[in-house]
């Protein structure tokens, strides 16, 4: 972890010998759910994949608790005078890691010599929020992770699912049907980066794409050139279907 920034200091030398970089911040728990009493945040280098920092975090001192047990003598007081807590952290488990996350970019400059000006977060608000002006108003830019994005549609959809029974069964919202959806949803976004209106027409066209085109005749919305994520044969076969006024082909989902 020592190495890893220099690394990045090598690949990118300025003057100034501060570069900025971007960065993925994650935390994780000693055990699952929000009750945990340890954690920690890491920071990844986007450029290198190697951690370049890393936040320990703990709410819980085992000789702190063992002191408060301890009758009070000039012992006891020495020994708590004496002893190195071990607990960095108050507050629930949950924000653990937009704390950490804080830490970590405060003193990336003074330990790292690096300027974390790109975040690429998994979607978690809170901690681009307690970051966001490190180094002045909004100097830290948010990437999203496309893989999170695509993932949290299919869980939504599923979620839908399950609190909609009449949406299950043959024909309807399958996880076979999800899975496709969530797949083209992803290949949509990553297809039209940095072009909105391009972003919104692709990911409708999926959706009509992965329906019945005999029972829904929506193909308006389907760029002319090709449909998002159908094969050659399968966009073929729907173009001819509509320019000669056929039998619309019904696509296999």
């Amino acid at each position: 972890m020592q190495k890893a920034a220099p690394e990045l200091l090598v690949l990118h030398p300025t003057k100034n010998k501060i570069v900025e970089c971007g960065i993925s911040v994650d935390g994780t728990w000693q055990r699952r759910g929000y009750s945990s009493r340890n954690g920690c945040v890491a920071a990844l280098s986007v450029d290198t994949g190697k951690v370049v920092d890393i936040e320990i975090m703990s709410s819980y001192c085992p000789t702190c608790r063992k002191i408060s047990k301890m009758p009070r003598s000039i012992e006891s007081e020495t020994f708590a005078a004496d002893h190195v807590c071990h607990s960095n952290f108050q507050g629930s488990a949950l924000k653990m890691e937009a704390v950490g996350a804080t830490r970590i970019f405060q003193r990336s400059i003074a330990k790292r010599g690096l300027k974390y000006a790109h975040y690429y977060g998994d979607g978690d608000s809170k901690d681009f929020i307690s970051v966001k002006d490190t180094y002045g108003k909004d100097s830290v830019t948010k990437y999203e992770c496309i893989g999170h994005v695509q993932k949290r549609v299919g869980a939504r959809l599923r979620k839908l699912k399950s609190k909609n029974k009449n949406l299950s069964g043959k024909g309807k919202l399958t996880d076979s049907f999800i899975d496709r959806l969530q797949n083209y949803y992803g290949i949509a976004v990553r297809s039209n980066v940095g072009n909105l209106s391009g972003l919104q027409q692709n990911v409708i066209a999926a959706l009509f794409h992965c329906s019945s085109v005999s029972r829904n005749r929506c193909m308006g919305s389907v760029p002319s050139e090709k449909i998002v994520g159908a094969t050659t044969s399968e966009h073929c076969l729907v173009a001819k279907s509509q320019t000669k006024n056929i039998k619309a082909y019904q696509m296999k989902y």
